[in-house]
């Protein structure tokens, strides 16, 4: 089992991690509408007030949310992912669709930070 955390649970994403959690990972979820996690709960799934409470001990961090300025909430703002310093090595994964310069900076600070890095 691994520890995989979950951003972002829109019409794709809410589906993503159902099937995460039906393969018996251990998941942590954060959505900006926390209602959109209540399926996902009732299965075990943890729901955070935070990307930064969803990240801490993940091996694991998948984000798909709606564009730009959320995704770069979710990664860099005051309570985005990294703020929860990821350990070395950790695979995160970013889903959304998002301008091509925004990916290019996401993953120069995925880097930056030693982290495994897909788009």
């Amino acid at each position: 089992m691994t520890n995989v955390t979950f951003i972002g649970l829109g019409r794709m994403g809410l589906g993503m991690a159902d099937r995460l959690l039906a393969a018996g990972h251990s998941l942590r979820i954060y959505n900006r509408t926390a209602s959109r996690a209540a399926s996902l709960v009732e299965q075990g799934a943890t729901l955070c007030s935070s990307p930064k409470e969803a990240a801490q001990g993940a091996e694991l961090i998948i984000a798909m949310v709606a564009d730009d300025a959320a995704s770069r909430d979710v990664w860099l703002g005051a309570e985005g992912v990294f703020s929860a310093t990821p350990a070395a090595g950790t695979l995160v994964i970013e889903c959304s669709t998002l301008s091509h310069d925004w990916v290019l900076e996401l993953a120069a600070e995925a880097q930056r930070r030693s982290l495994s890095y897909i788009d």
